[in-house]
C-alpha cells in the first residue's frame, strides 16, 4: 500500500529544509558524467532514504547519488535529492526535491518540492495537487493568459533548431519544467536525454492531469528501460498528446 500524500509531502519538506541549510554555502564537485554534486545532494538523499524506508520498507531504491536497493516487490523509490544542482550551486531558486514511486514501470506517486519558491506538487491515486489544491486535467484547463512558452534543457540552443513562435525558457530543473507543463503554464517541455530519477516524480503529476512523455523522434517513453540508470536514448518531450504533436515539428535537428 502506498503512503499517504501528506506523509510524502512532509518528508520532501523536511528534506528541503536540510538543503536550504546548505544553499549558497556549498563547494561543488564534478561527477564522472561531468555534472555537479554537493554535500547537500548526498545528505538529502540519505534523509529521504531513511525516512521513506519507514513508510515502504520493502521497496527498492534508485537514487541519483548512488543509493540502490533491489526488491522483488512492485514498488521502487526513485529519488533525485536536488534536481537542478547547477541552479542550486549558482544560488538560483528553481531547484527541487523529488520523490518518485514506481509501481513496476508506472509512476504511481510523486512529490516535487521547491523550497525556495514554497511550491509543492504531488500526485497519488491518479490525482495531482499544487500546494494541496487539486490540479485540473490539461484538457479541461482554460488557456493561460499571457505569453505562451515552452521550457527546454540548458543546451537546447546548441542542439536543436527551434521555431516555436512563443518564448523558450530554461529554468534549470527538469522536474520543475515538467511541473510547469502539468499546471498548464508551459505548452511542453523538452527535457534532453533524461535519467529515470528526472522523470518519475514529475511524471506521476503529469500523468495524473492527462499528459505524458514521448521521444522527440517518436514513441512513448518506457520508464522500465531506464531503470539501470542509463540516459534516455532520445530527447524526451513532456506534455499532453496534442501539445507534443504541435511542438514536435518545431524542434528539429541541425542540418
Amino acid at each position: 500500500m502506498l503512503p499517504a500524500r501528506e506523509d510524502l509531502e512532509a518528508i520532501a519538506t523536511r528534506a528541503g529544509r536540510l538543503a536550504l541549510r546548505h544553499f549558497r554555502h556549498v563547494a561543488p564537485e564534478r561527477k564522472a558524467d561531468k555534472t555537479l554534486v554537493t554535500a547537500a545532494d548526498r545528505e538529502v538523499e540519505a534523509l529521504l532514504v531513511g525516512e521513506l524506508a519507514r513508510l515502504l520498507p520493502d521497496a527498492g531504491v534508485i537514487g541519483e547519488e548512488g543509493t540502490t536497493r533491489d526488491t522483488a516487490g512492485a514498488y521502487r523509490l526513485v529519488l533525485d535529492p536536488i534536481d537542478g544542482t547547477a541552479a542550486f550551486v549558482a544560488g538560483l531558486p528553481t531547484w527541487c526535491i523529488c520523490i518518485g514511486i514506481l509501481e513496476d514501470t508506472r509512476p504511481a506517486a510523486g512529490v516535487v518540492h521547491l523550497p525556495c519558491l514554497g511550491e509543492t506538487y504531488s500526485a497519488l491515486g491518479g490525482r495531482a495537487w499544487l500546494d494541496g489544491v487539486p490540479l485540473p486535467t490539461l484538457a479541461s484547463r482554460p488557456r493561460t493568459v499571457g505569453d505562451r512558452f515552452i521550457v527546454t534543457h540548458a543546451r537546447a540552443h546548441a542542439r536543436h533548431l527551434i521555431t516555436y513562435p512563443g518564448k523558450v525558457r530554461s529554468l534549470g530543473s527538469t522536474a520543475y519544467h515538467v511541473a510547469l507543463v502539468a499546471r498548464g503554464a508551459a505548452d511542453a517541455a523538452l527535457l534532453g536525454h533524461a535519467h529515470l530519477w528526472d522523470l518519475v516524480a514529475p511524471g506521476a503529476i503529469l500523468e495524473s492531469v492527462g499528459g505524458g512523455y514521448e521521444y522527440l523522434h517518436g514513441g512513448r517513453v518506457d520508464l522500465g528501460t531506464l531503470a539501470d540508470g542509463v540516459r534516455a536514448p532520445d530527447h524526451v518531450i513532456a506534455g499532453a498528446a496534442d501539445g507534443i504533436a504541435a511542438v514536435r515539428p518545431l524542434i528539429r535537428d541541425p542540418a
